[in-house]
């Protein structure tokens, strides 16, 4: 597996590679950046080098650079580009774009993890124009489920949806979760109560909710008794419009995605 490119998302791929059990001789980085590079050596002990000399056919290419470097760095390599899968991890770079960039390279499968991949938590997103040999598709989903679960697409124009939801939804929780805390904090609890009842519950309730996700309502209903506290909290967040907040936000974010996606292809 050949990483072009080595930030947070690659190194969360590599930590998760390596802790189930892939070899680190058939791991490589390449990254410009000498700090980078020098600290994916000393992390992982495996080879980082910094520049693109040769892609071996049977390497797996992940590219794992920022969007605004991708057409440049693609065209520069295209020349080696025949056979590989190319796994790209680059967000809003649409497959079209990858082809065109690689001349006409056909084996590319385009993805969006998320943050919880840096403890093997995320959930990644799946999309090929076309149909992959059962072996390539075998390695996409053992790279992809190192960091996490994945789900295959059935068309790529659900990416800005993905990048809305679980792409920016990491930051949505932590934003209401450090709402929670404050909350609980106003209410007379120490700092450290706060944060300790606040993120338990929601990590519990997390686990619960994924157990019953078809049935959220009756979760609802069994802590909501009729006349009592959890009802009177339900009312408020209702009267507020907490629903409609929420899908402002993911709205705003996915419409920010498509013109991003339009500008970098």
């Amino acid at each position: 597996i050949c990483f072009l490119g080595g930030g947070n998302m690659a190194t969360a791929m590599i930590s998760g590679l390596l802790n189930k059990n892939y070899s680190p001789a058939l791991i490589r980085v390449i990254e410009s950046d000498s700090k980078k590079r020098l600290d994916i050596k000393a992390k992982f002990n495996i080879s980082s080098e910094a520049e693109f000399k040769k892609i071996d056919n049977n390497e797996i290419i992940v590219l794992a650079v920022k969007p605004q470097q991708t057409e440049s760095l693609l065209k520069s390599i295209s020349h080696e580009i025949s056979q590989q899968i190319i796994l790209s991890i680059a967000a809003g770079i649409q497959i079209k774009s990858i082809e065109k960039w690689t001349n006409g390279h056909k084996n590319i499968v385009r993805s969006m993890p998320n943050m919880c991949a840096q403890i093997q938590l995320g959930i990644t997103a799946l999309f090929s124009k076309e149909v992959l040999t059962p072996k390539n598709k075998v390695a996409v989903e053992e790279i992809s489920s190192t960091i996490g679960e994945f789900i295959w697409l059935d068309d790529e124009s659900k990416m800005d949806a993905v990048t809305a939801i679980s792409g920016s939804g990491p930051a949505y929780i932590f934003y209401f979760l450090n709402a929670f805390i404050e909350s609980a904090i106003q209410l007379g609890l120490s700092k450290n109560e706060a944060e300790k009842l606040c993120s338990k519950t929601i990590l519990g309730a997390s686990h619960l909710a994924e157990d019953h996700i078809s049935n959220l309502q009756s979760l609802i209903s069994s802590v909501a008794s009729k006349g009592g506290t959890t009802e009177e909290g339900l009312k408020q967040l209702e009267f507020n419009k907490l629903n409609e907040a929420l899908l402002k936000a993911t709205r705003a974010a996915y419409e920010k995605s498509k013109k991003l996606g339009s500008e970098f292809n």
